[in-house]
């Protein structure tokens, strides 16, 4: 049994639509009985001219059309040609009384499957059954191809590119960049990637929401596509970080100009969520082929020099240097003995004294953490800190140094016999509501009444609006502690906002009581804020007291508090319990 004759490879299950191409009605009836005889369902229609023609395709759309080669006032390759035209994807058959042999090639040549002599339609019903089956493989064939096609598309632009920027990705960079590099050794002309990092993208996701930073995000990368020339290429190669190929340059100044004026655009002031926010970026730069040879070797210079950049001032600008690769290697061997350190508790505590203005008692303490590896010198928290936030150790750092302040503190007693309110800073990372499940496992431990904890927040709380910050400090007053606005002032600040938190104190900035007394303006503010707390029903204590001048002045303000090295430098847990017991 042949392919053609074979019923199960021909099978096309439904009810066909069988269009047929004839003048005579007879030659229809006979075709039709034998396609009846060979048990094919089918509907039907006839026609004989052009335009029934062309009316009948769009109207019935057919799945096979059995056209006559012998057509009065019609030619059957004109009908033939305008059925392939209309739809491709039906076959068609030439069914004729006699045809000769150059005109049947010359038929299936333009697109016909297959011809019959109708004194012979024995093998129509089969005919007829392997064209359709054979249309529509192929129809699914070609929709496979086309899903396929789509789907490697799709890969593709998964794997190269970035889905909320459509910036390609660090993948997708890795040859582009090999191949600038390799046109720009011929040509001798230098190259410059740039790592830029936007420096407020965590303040604004954890103040605005990710939705507000993906948005800022989006609106850098068309600022940047704007800002690239016809031999740049930009990139997205992290939550924050961008990388930009300057090509073709003739030095390396003509780089350093170019990241200049891109951070400046970046640095103008803008909206989010209808507040003005001012935005900074850093970046590092290396150049080839000075700094490196290869793609590999250039990003982890740009990227080592765009933490320098960072770390030394935002907004700036670092080209790779012989000491940064050095740095970032310090850097590493930095947050695995922090690691350690937070692990084995070899961190320690500092209390730094808090005074009443008015009668120069102790009134409270900071607890203050403090590092100092076994090999080696002190390390300020200004870099642990962040570092371990950074490590997502915050937590377990944070819980160590209020369980650790709570029990110290249990034990001392000020001049006036109470004991001291403690304070004990908390990241923004620790405002959840999990926290007060660890702030009543350090009361307990301490056995510290709850009204002598005071958990210090930074002012960036005041960029929250989800409720999320309010819900969180609302359980902690539920248990009794105190709170207090830390370094306020200095950063954004949100009164109607400030308004609604359980705030029991303001910290005024040292920057603030550092500047006060050469710039009058400051005075002003300094002297705003002790109105507004005591508008609110705070206590005001101002940081960074270091001088009598600025002592005096503060007392004549109205503050009540003050901290700072002229009343007492942060001392260990030792020496703490004399000190509070002694006014300044």
């Amino acid at each position: 049994m042949s392919w053609a004759d074979d019923p199960r490879r021909t099978n096309v299950g439904t009810s066909l639509r069988i269009l047929f191409v004839d003048d005579e009605e007879s030659e229809v009836f006979f075709a039709r009985r034998y396609l009846e005889q060979d048990r094919l369902e089918f509907t039907w229609r006839r026609v004989a001219t052009e335009s029934e023609l062309r009316e009948q395709i769009g109207a019935f759309e057919p799945d096979v059309v059995l056209c006559d080669y012998s057509i009065p006032g019609y030619s059957g390759i004109a009908a033939l040609e305008l059925a392939r035209s209309m739809r491709p994807q039906t076959p068609v058959l030439i069914v004729s009384g006699t045809i000769p042999e150059d005109v049947a090639i010359r038929a299936m040549d333009r697109g016909a499957c297959d011809y019959l002599l109708k004194s012979n339609l024995k093998r129509l019903g089969v005919a007829v059954r392997r064209a359709v089956a054979e249309a529509r493989q192929k129809a699914h064939a070609t929709e496979l191809e086309r899903e396929q096609t789509a789907f490697k598309s799709q890969i593709h632009q998964l794997t190269h590119y970035d889905t909320l920027t459509g910036l390609p990705n660090l993948s997708h960079m890795v040859n582009v960049v090999e191949q600038i590099l390799g046109l720009s050794s011929a040509r001798a002309r230098l190259v410059a990637l740039v790592t830029l990092s936007l420096d407020q993208f965590r303040w604004v996701e954890e103040g605005f929401g990710l939705a507000a930073a993906n948005d800022m995000v989006k609106s850098m990368s068309l600022l940047l596509k704007a800002r690239m020339r016809g031999d740049d290429h930009l990139a997205r190669i992290g939550p924050d970080e961008f990388l930009i190929v300057l090509a073709e340059l003739i030095d390396a100044a003509e780089a350093a100009v170019r990241v200049q004026q891109i951070l400046q655009c970046i640095a103008e002031a803008r909206q989010i969520d209808s507040q003005e926010v001012r935005i900074t970026a850093s970046a590092g730069i290396a150049m080839f082929p000075q700094d490196g040879g290869g793609f590999e070797t250039l990003l982890r210079h740009s990227s080592a020099a765009m933490q320098i950049a960072r770390s030394s001032r935002r907004g700036a600008f670092r080209f790779h240097s012989g000491d940064v690769t050095g740095r970032a290697q310090q850097q590493l061997r930095l947050e695995t003995a922090l690691r350690s350190a937070i692990l084995n508790r070899e961190l320690s505590l500092h209390y730094q004294p808090q005074f009443d203005i008015r009668t120069g008692n102790v009134c409270g303490l900071e607890a203050l953490a403090r590092w100092v590896p076994a090999q080696g010198m002190q390390i300020p928290p200004s870099i642990f800190i962040p570092l371990a936030e950074q490590m997502g150790l915050i937590d377990e750092l944070g819980a160590w140094a209020l369980e650790e302040a709570c029990m110290a503190a249990g034990s001392w007693q000020c001049g006036s016999g109470a004991i001291p309110i403690m304070g004990v800073n908390v990241s923004t990372k620790q405002i959840t509501s999990e926290f007060a499940v660890v702030l009543m496992r350090a009361i307990e431990r301490g056995n510290l009444p709850a009204e002598r904890v005071e958990l210090e927040i930074t002012e960036s709380i005041l960029l929250d609006d989800s409720g999320t910050a309010l819900e969180c400090l609302a359980q902690w007053k539920r248990l009794g502690v105190r709170i207090a606005l830390d370094d306020f002032g200095a950063g954004y600040c949100n009164l109607s906002y400030l308004s609604r938190l359980p705030v029991d104190r303001l910290k005024v900035d040292a920057s603030l009581i550092r500047t006060m007394m050469t710039e009058p303006k400051v005075v002003t503010v300094v002297s705003s804020v002790i109105s507004l707390g005591r508008e609110l029903g705070c206590e005001v204590l101002a940081e960074g007291v270091e001088t009598a001048e600025q002592l005096q002045m503060l007392r004549e303000l109205g503050c009540q508090q003050a901290q700072g090295f002229l009343l007492g430098y942060p001392v260990c847990a030792s020496e703490t319990a004399t000190l509070v017991r002694a006014p300044w």
